[in-house]
């Protein structure tokens, strides 16, 4: 029967509420707004200019570009103190001479060099760089034409007598070759940089 206005228990309305949830639960919800942003959209913006490309190639030219290297042997007369120095210069120059007369540098190498590392195998340093040697001798060495033999050549380690071997030019990428994929990695990182 209806009760019209008849009061209820607070007992019985928790009863109720607790025995009935779903009847008074409101679904999630969440009001959103976004914007979605992609690392090739934002590089796609980033302006990056030629100065820009040419100071990063210059950076990085040692991944592009491949130095000429030359192949060198040398025997070493060491100078170990200053009183040597003239005894070191008169035995480099009269190796030289050997040499110059048809003298195997070689086996002159292997009897009188003093840089026990390339001795064994004849004064042969292998291929290079400029940069792996020291000034003076790097100058030397690349001034040369291949199967010259040097008069000797004072370092701080003593006097060289080098022969060159062999030349293998430079070769490599130049920056008109790299430059599209230089400009794409600046862009990514200057993107990178935005995101951050």
């Amino acid at each position: 029967a209806f009760a019209g206005n008849a009061p209820v228990d607070p007992a019985a309305i928790e009863t109720y509420y607790k025995a009935n949830p779903q009847q008074f639960a409101v679904p999630e919800a969440v009001k959103l707004d976004y914007a979605e942003l992609s690392l090739p959209d934002v590089a796609a913006t980033m302006t990056v200019t030629e100065a820009q490309l040419q100071e990063r190639y210059e950076k990085d030219k040692g991944r592009y570009v491949q130095p000429e290297t030359r192949h060198a042997r040398h025997i070493l007369i060491a100078v170990d103190d200053a009183t040597d120095d003239a005894k070191a210069a008169a035995q480099a120059k009269d190796i030289h001479d050997r040499i110059k007369a048809g003298g195997d540098f070689a086996a002159l190498a292997k009897q009188f060099s003093k840089d026990t590392a390339s001795a064994e195998q004849g004064g042969d340093l292998g291929w290079s760089g400029r940069d792996v040697y020291v000034k003076e001798f790097a100058d030397k060495l690349f001034s040369m034409k291949e199967g010259e033999t040097s008069e000797p050549v004072k370092t701080q380690f003593g006097y060289h007598i080098i022969r060159l071997d062999g030349i293998r030019a430079g070769a490599g990428r130049s920056f008109e070759d790299v430059r599209a994929e230089l400009l794409s990695t600046l862009r990514s990182e200057l993107a990178g940089q935005e995101f951050t």
